[in-house]
Formats: structure tokens, sequence, C-alpha cells
């Protein structure tokens, strides 16, 4: 036998070296491999990127027994707000869990889970729903991937600092990522349009939020999601779209979007305009705070970049 690669050595006994899996799904943010499997019985291991939230289900949702050691990295139960830190050879299990059990991820890590009855292609198939919706945003709009990422990034750390935590992150971090996923179903012509759209290209453009809510809701695990992704076009003054929601109607997780897409969008170059500098877009957000945004979130927001606060 080979001392590389998959070696039965002895009967019964099967090695495998650290770069290889039985199965691999990947997504930006996270590596999840199937390392073994046995019966009813699953050997995995998952890399998570620092700043991420994930959660384990409740019995309800998944009934089975699942034991996490930490090898690498630094994580921290979310307990209705108290936190707990895991660091590398602490472990965890859980069995007929009765709520969600929410974790941040301090810095990159890397667990290992063994986990009955098996949950890896559960995983496996989030995932790739998931890529397969960023996919599509991605293929329509070609600067849409940075953009995406750096607004997952950023909505997490200002909804953190406004004390958010548990369901609400996930769905922020969902949303963030396919806040756009409704301009699949808008024309080339409308979204790839360089001048000023007409009334009726208007009108079509706007239904991007409703389509965007629509996809997401064919997804169980994703409707929170759906809910933000509707409004991220609300204003605070309520003359938004699609519902026109005014104030604390908004949902706070569009609320942080709308902040956080419209920063990202003054400082990216695009090929009929150049980037503004960082202060010129805080200028733009305190001049729409109150109207177009939330003024919590846009101060959250500039203290959050490294901004002084005053001006």
């Amino acid at each position: 036998s080979s001392p590389t690669g998959r070696a039965s050595v002895i009967e019964g006994l099967t090695i495998r070296r650290r770069d290889e899996a039985v199965d691999r799904v990947e997504k930006r943010s996270t590596t999840l491999e199937l390392l073994a499997s046995s019966g009813s019985v699953e050997v995995s291991r998952q890399r998570i990127e620092a700043g991420r939230h994930f959660y384990l289900d409740e019995a309800a949702e998944w009934a089975g027994f699942e034991f996490v050691y930490v090898l690498q990295g630094e994580l921290e139960l979310d307990s209705n707000g108290q936190r707990i830190r895991l660091v590398p050879g602490d472990s965890f299990h859980h069995e007929g869990l009765s709520e969600r059990a929410f974790f941040r991820v301090n810095s990159d890590v890397e667990l290992l889970m063994v986990s009955s009855p098996p949950s890896y292609h559960l995983i496996q198939d989030e995932i790739q729903e998931m890529m397969a919706l960023a996919q599509a945003v991605e293929e329509k709009d070609a600067a849409t991937q940075g953009h995406c990422l750096r607004m997952g990034r950023l909505s997490i750390q200002i909804a953190e600092k406004l004390g958010l935590h548990g369901q609400p992150l996930i769905d922020i971090s969902y949303a963030a990522y396919l806040h756009d996923i409704g301009k699949v179903r808008v024309p080339d012509e409308i979204l790839g349009k360089e001048d000023h759209l007409d009334d009726d290209e208007w009108e079509e453009m706007k239904k991007h939020p409703d389509h965007g809510a629509d996809m997401l809701l064919e997804k169980d695990f994703l409707g929170g999601a759906a809910e933000i992704v509707k409004s991220h076009h609300e204003r605070y003054d309520g003359s938004g779209y699609p519902q026109g929601l005014r104030g604390d109607e908004i949902p706070i997780g569009a609320r942080i979007i709308a902040v956080v897409d419209s920063y990202d969008a003054i400082t990216t170059a695009r090929p009929y305009r150049k980037a503004l500098a960082k202060d010129e877009a805080i200028r733009e957000l305190r001049k729409g705070a109150g109207s177009q945004f939330d003024p919590r979130v846009v101060q959250t927001f500039i203290e959050a970049i490294g901004a002084d606060g005053d001006e």
C-alpha cells in the first residue's frame, strides 16, 4: 500500500491524509469535508472564516446526536446574550437540543464533528443551494461578487454593534449576500443600461426586491432573509419601495443593508463613474440620515469603519 492516499494498511483500517476526504463542499466562508462514515455515524471536518455565525438545529428540526471538537481557532456560544468562549481542545455535544444554539467564529476555526444520524448531506445541500443562488447573481452582473462579499462582512459587523445576536445575524448574513438576487429576473437590457431608465424601465427595475424575496422563500432556511431582501430599498421616511414602509416598520436588517449597500456603491468604481473617497461617502450617508437611512444605523456604521463621529 502507498504511504500517501487512502491506504488499507490492515484489513479494516483506512488511512486518509490531511487534504483528503470522502466528499467535500465549499462556499467562500466555509469548507465542509466528509472524512468517514459507517452505518448511521458520520465524521466530518468544517473550516469557517472569522466573523461568521452558524447554529445547531433544535431537536424539532434535526433529531440526532452530534459531537464537535475544536481543532483550531476560537468560537463563542451566544446564549441569550451570554457568551461562552471555546478554544482548541474544547468540545461540545448535543442530543435533543431544546432550542437553536448560535455560535460566533472569533478567529478562523477548524472543527471535527461526529454525528448520528448522518447530517453531511443536509448541510451540503444547503451550501449548494446558497452557491447556486450566488452564482446566478454573479453571472448577471460581474461586479456583484466583490460587492456581496463586502456587504456580508460589514453588515454583520454593524448588526453586532447594534446588539443583535442569534437568528437575526444569520438572516442578515444571508440577506446581505443575496440582497440583489431578484435582479436575475430583470431584463438584461434594463439592468445593463448606462443611461437613465425611462418610467417603464424603472418600474421593472423596482420589482427586483419582490423577485428576490420570492426566490428566497423557496428555501425554508432563507425565510428571514427574504423579508430583509424585500425591504432593502425602503427608505426611513417612507418614500421607498416596494411597500413604502417607514422608520421601525422596516426590518432592522434591511436598514443596515441599505446603509452598507450605499456606502459600498459610492466608494466602488463603476464603468460610468469614479469611486468617491471615504470621507465623501460618509458625508452622503450623513446627508441621508433621517430621510433615506436610519440615523442610528448611519452613526454606528461611521463609528465601525473608523471615521470620526463629528465633522
